[in-house]
């Protein structure tokens, strides 16, 4: 809508039953068209217009003329007209304006399928006033604001009423881990494999791979050629150790949901696992298909309105954008070297200390090694998939470019996804990389189930329960918040710790977007890449590393501990004593070495200080230099005349649309943004909203705009007459 319009005829009278896309009003507004001048005369061949030049050839700049145009508003809902608002002559401003009142026989609050589910009527998508609500994995219900708050209050007060909260649950490297390496078939069906007795519960399914055609999958004559046979895949699935035991002690406390990653049809597979009775989940499941997203989870899918009862647990942090509601737990890593099958879809995550696992500091020297041959796997099969999925992208950039249409409700990005995801496939079960593994080990046991994550976080889940609901006991008190609550109960476990990571983060990485970093100041630690005057804490696997001797004699105090001390505090939710995590510094660095360290501090610190201090300054300086000619510049009332458009000549292309509409309009704001107006009750409250058909473009064509308007104004004049 070109605000502001004026009102230039009411057609139908209070009173009046209206249908959706009957006509409401006339309306009136005004634009700009730029219009070429002819080339001048000799005579005028040198004239220089105002606050420009005169053109080359003695063409003269384009101007600017104020236009009228006049346009129906369509009625967007049905029902009776209760009342105007407005009246002939009046002007709107902007789209927050009330034109009139429409009782409506139904609010349509639930619509599936395009119907509606309380008065059968098709509902069109400017009729609804909702947003599309993701639930139980429907994408074709759409839920309205309110009815989605009456929903949500109506939750809320069913989890109270059972004393529950709701824990949203990731799959993959979370509950369970899965693998499609043909070798985990092999040892699970050989006693004589050492990991056969690790192998005993291993489940497996199978689904149809999804393939990834070409876009121009035909014959040279245009014909379509037959698409291949589909293959099989098989999947493993290892759950995770303590899992029934967590389900038993979470589930009466919990309303649970599986929100994942995957497809669909993996996740529906993962349930039948974990929860073969449907008891745990039922069909409260949320996948990738109707995510929305390949890259991001977010509770308002789930929960629009309201996430103050929700608890998540996922692996990921980066997904959720660390929201307040996630509990992160350590990735479970079962089939080593295999990674998370399902997240090739996911931002990339960098190798590093979360790959170590907890109690790491244990093993043998041998298992050391090990540890290293699997990043080092990882991070080759990695780079298999990246070389398979580049060859595949240049075939498809090639289709891109050649194809006369894109391929329908795909794009680029989604392509390039399930190509990654299929090589990540292809090339784990060509490669078969436990075996790889295995071979270090010769006759050794590769799969070890030493994971005891759920052990813990079950005590956390229940603390957190007792923590909701003691707070809701209290009389006077705020309502509980889990958003706040979560947040409090982290922060307390490394509050007034600084650290300092060595050898841990690879080399170049900007520890801010570390995901150690990140996890670790959501329960209030501070890192800094660095040793200064507050660290307190060096984490690092190597005591020789020169951090750690540097911490050693820079600062006795500094508590030079192993990774696992960080991950039993995350874990627990408490810091723990670091004594038994602490490692031994034999060799700490010399006097001198020690001596340029201060020297390099000192000057740091000086610097540190010196540009904090010039920031504060020049910000300051600029708060002055606002209103040193005083504060007339901040009216602008007295910019009625359309500015000469000869000073625009040097403007970039690309802004000219923008800059006509923003700075030459004679006062008129162009805001076309339109905002909806949601009401609790039937009655609705009506803005000027664009007709279904759309207003007239005007592309600055001068004379020849008169002709395309000429019928739809004899026929808003013909009626204005009347």
């Amino acid at each position: 809508m070109p605000y502001p319009i004026q009102i230039d005829k009411l057609i139908p009278s209070v009173g009046s039953y209206l249908h959706e896309g009957d006509r409401l009003l006339v309306y009136k507004f005004w634009y700009l068209v730029e219009r070429a001048s002819d080339t001048g005369d000799d005579d005028n061949e040198h004239d220089v217009s105002p606050g420009g030049s005169a053109g080359s050839n003695g063409v003269s700049p384009p101007t600017k003329q104020l236009r009228e145009s006049i346009e129906f508003f369509e009625s967007p809902y049905e029902g009776d007209l209760i009342s105007w608002n407005v009246d002939v002559g009046d002007e709107v401003a902007t789209a927050n304006q009330v034109i009139c009142e429409i009782k409506r026989p139904c609010n349509h609050d639930i619509v599936y399928g395009g119907l509606c589910t309380q008065c059968g009527k098709e509902v069109s998508a400017d009729a609804f006033d909702g947003v599309p609500l993701d639930v139980v994995g429907d994408v074709d219900l759409q839920i309205s604001e309110t009815e989605a708050i009456r929903t949500g209050k109506a939750l809320k007060e069913h989890l109270r009423r059972d004393k529950k909260l709701i824990l949203v649950v990731d799959l993959d490297q979370t509950i369970i881990h899965c693998g499609v390496d043909p070798t985990i078939a092999e040892w699970k069906n050989d006693p004589n494999n050492p990991n056969f007795e690790t192998l005993r519960d291993v489940k497996s399914f199978t689904l149809d791979e999804e393939l990834v055609l070409p876009l121009m999958y035909m014959n040279d004559d245009g014909s379509m050629l037959r698409p291949p046979p589909v293959r099989k895949c098989w999947y493993y699935v290892k759950v995770r150790p303590g899992l029934k035991e967590f389900f038993a002690k979470v589930a009466p406390l919990f309303e649970m949901h599986i929100y994942t990653m995957a497809t669909r049809a993996y996740a529906l597979q993962i349930a039948k696992i974990v929860d073969p009775t449907g008891e745990l989940f039922g069909d409260r499941i949320l996948s990738r298909d109707e995510n929305g997203s390949l890259t991001t989870k977010s509770l308002a899918k789930l929960f629009p309105t309201d996430q103050s009862m929700v608890v998540v647990i996922d692996d990921r942090g980066d997904v959720w954008n660390w929201c307040p509601n996630l509990i992160k737990v350590v990735p479970y890593n079962f089939f080593v070297g295999v990674g998370d099958i399902n997240s090739n879809f996911l931002p990339k995550q960098s190798t590093g200390m979360l790959q170590l696992g907890r109690k790491t500091r244990q093993k043998s020297q041998e298992s050391q090694e090990l540890l290293t041959d699997i990043m080092d796997n990882e991070k080759k099969l990695q780079e298999k998939i990246d070389k398979e999925v580049k060859r595949q992208e240049e075939k498809l950039n090639h289709q891109l470019a050649t194809a006369e249409e894109p391929p329908a409700n795909e794009s680029k990005e989604e392509l390039t996804k399930k190509l990654e995801y299929s090589a990540s496939l292809e090339v784990q079960q060509q490669n078969r990389p436990l075996a790889k593994l295995q071979k270090h080990l010769h006759d050794q046991k590769l799969l070890v189930d030493d994971d005891d994550e759920l052990y813990y976080l079950m005590g956390t889940l229940s603390n957190i329960h007792k923590t909701y609901y003691d707070m809701l006991s209290q009389q006077n008190e705020p309502e509980p918040n889990l958003m706040e609550i979560i947040p409090s109960l982290k922060q307390k476990v490394f509050q007034n710790c600084y650290f300092v990571f060595s050898g841990l983060i690879p080399l170049g990485t900007d520890i801010r977007r570390s995901d150690i970093v990140i996890w670790t100041s959501t329960f209030g630690a501070t890192s800094t890449p660095d040793i200064d005057y507050l660290t307190t804490h060096l984490i690092t696997k190597n005591p020789s590393t020169y951090k750690a001797r540097l911490a050693k004699k820079f600062n006795p105090q500094i508590k030079i501990v192993h990774p696992d001390w960080i991950f039993e505090c995350l874990v627990n939710w408490k810091k723990v004593d670091e004594k038994p995590y602490t490692l031994i510094v034999d060799s700490p660095i010399s006097d001198e070495e020690l001596q340029n360290f201060q020297t390099q501090l000192q000057k740091r610190q000086e610097y540190l200080e010196e540009t904090q201090e010039q920031q504060h300054m020049l910000t300051s300086q600029e708060n002055l230099n606002l209103f040193a000619a005083g504060t007339s510049w901040l009216n602008n009332d007295d910019d009625e005349d359309i500015p000469d458009t000869a000073s625009d000549d040097d403007e970039d292309d690309d802004h000219d649309d923008e800059s006509d509409d923003e700075n030459n309009s004679e006062g008129i704001d162009r805001k076309r943004s339109i905002e909806d107006n949601h009401d609790d009750t039937s009655q609705k409250k009506t803005k000027a909203e664009p007709s279904q058909d759309g207003p007239v473009q005007h592309k600055g064509e001068g004379d020849d705009n008169e002709d395309s308007d000429s019928q739809l104004e004899e026929e808003l004049m013909d009626m204005l007459d009347d």
